[in-house]
């Protein structure tokens, strides 16, 4: 048996489109133009919203009687209200072993309704303070992932100095000597002899034979090469 294939939750992407979108035609200014921005109202799930609307609007904006003050403790008045849809969970519960024909069943899913509203709503309230914590959390999973890097960056770069220099330690002193190559000094010094500066250029071309060990790892590494 052949092994199973996952299938997406999401929908194929529109080919229709896509199709539109080639470099060819986004170099040449072909490609679809994206839609325009909504600037008065818009249809969404069936409802429809202004462009000005706040994200979370007030209750009496929708028809909705408010329980709550206008200042309150959010904390708080989540647990009255999860209180007491309880307490009407177990009335609307009672009527419907007593009278279940009664009048009163509809009045207390009504009022079921109005505090699941209420709740919904208070928890929505929390959706920005959510959405900056989220972004924080984020900026400091990336700042310490850069700080890790730049820590193991610094002990590699550590590591590797210490390795040049045990290997420019444990090089022996009778190298043979490495002399550096004129480089037209003989033509350099002429020219400026010709413009007057016989005394900067007696000073800048010294020929000294110098024993580096620099220049004798270098020398090694090259021939390594």
């Amino acid at each position: 048996m052949g092994e199973p294939q996952q299938v997406s939750a999401l929908p194929p992407p529109p080919m229709q489109y896509i199709k539109e979108y080639t470099d060819e035609n986004v170099s040449k200014g072909f490609a679809p133009k994206p839609p325009p921005p909504i600037r008065d109202s818009y249809m969404m799930f069936g409802n429809q919203f202004q462009c000005d609307d706040l994200i979370i609007r007030p209750l009496e904006s929708q028809g909705i009687e408010r329980l709550h003050p206008v200042q309150f403790d959010h904390k708080r008045e989540l647990k009255k209200l999860n209180m007491s849809i309880l307490v009407n969970f177990l009335d609307l519960l009672d009527i419907l072993i007593k009278s279940p024909d009664s009048i009163k069943r509809e009045e207390k899913l009504e009022d079921l309704k109005l505090l699941f509203v209420h709740m919904h709503h208070l928890i929505n309230e929390y959706r920005p303070h959510q959405a900056r914590e989220t972004l924080r959390v984020m900026m400091e999973v990336q700042k310490r992932q850069r700080l890790d890097t730049a820590e193991r960056f610094q002990k590699h770069l550590e590591r590797v100095v210490e390795l040049i220099h045990g290997c420019l330690a444990s090089l022996p002193d009778d190298l043979p000597q490495l002399k550096t190559e004129p480089m037209d000094l003989e033509e350099a010094g002429a020219s400026c002899m010709a413009a007057g500066h016989q005394s900067k250029i007696t000073a800048t071309i010294k020929k000294d034979k110098m024993w580096d060990k620099d220049a004798a790892m270098c020398s090694i590494i090259d021939k390594i090469a």
